[in-house]
């Protein structure tokens, strides 16, 4: 069977980070595809100013491995983007695969506030990073899993990978200053030709 995953944000703009997770959590569960989903409108942020087409730009420059295909699914959808609709989305393109959903710790901590998150969890496989190295984090995710969300093992796959801690509201207060680390290179040029994020 096909092992397919997806992985949604703003990547806003898109960093090493994301993709560090992207990498570590494809292996970690035999992912032969990942999907990186630019959302249209997140239910939970606020756009920075760089618009929809620009992050998706940005996402085919900073992921463009084979391991990774950038989708504009959710930016042709428009409004706001739900992780459950683009989960339905990618079953009827795989039907036949074992679709995985990639999140870092903090999403994974808020899942049950997605919209019709029970249903995300039966059509998929959920794929978390732990963030920190701490085992009380760990704990705290798999507690999480089992008492408010009710997954079980088969459901939920959890990763110890070391993570690169910057957050995308980092990255543009450092462009601001004219700072661009943790950013591939050919991001950083799409940056300043466009004057992004100043």
């Amino acid at each position: 069977m096909r092992k397919i995953a997806i992985y949604g944000g703003s990547f806003d703009p898109p960093h090493k980070g994301h993709k560090l997770l992207a990498q570590n959590l494809a292996e970690i569960c035999g992912a032969e595809k990942v999907i990186i989903i630019p959302t249209a409108l997140s239910p939970f942020k606020e756009s920075s100013g760089a618009t929809a087409a620009d992050r998706y730009e940005m996402c085919r420059l900073a992921f463009n491995e084979p391991l990774f295909e950038v989708s504009d699914i959710e930016i042709n959808r428009g409004g706001k983007s739900y992780t459950v609709d683009t989960v339905a989305e990618v079953k009827k393109l795989y039907p036949d695969a074992q679709i995985y959903l990639f999140m870092g710790d903090d999403m994974f901590l808020s899942f049950d506030r997605w919209y019709e998150y029970e249903k995300i969890a039966e059509m998929c496989v959920l794929v978390t990073a732990c963030r920190t190295l701490e085992p009380e984090k760990l704990e705290e995710m798999q507690k999480y899993s089992r008492d408010v969300l009710g997954l079980d093992e088969k459901n939920v796959i959890f990763s110890e990978s070391t993570p690169i801690e910057i957050s995308s509201t980092q990255i543009r207060n450092n462009i601001e200053y004219g700072l661009f680390d943790y950013i591939d290179d050919n991001v950083s040029q799409y940056i300043k030709a466009g004057g992004l994020y100043l």
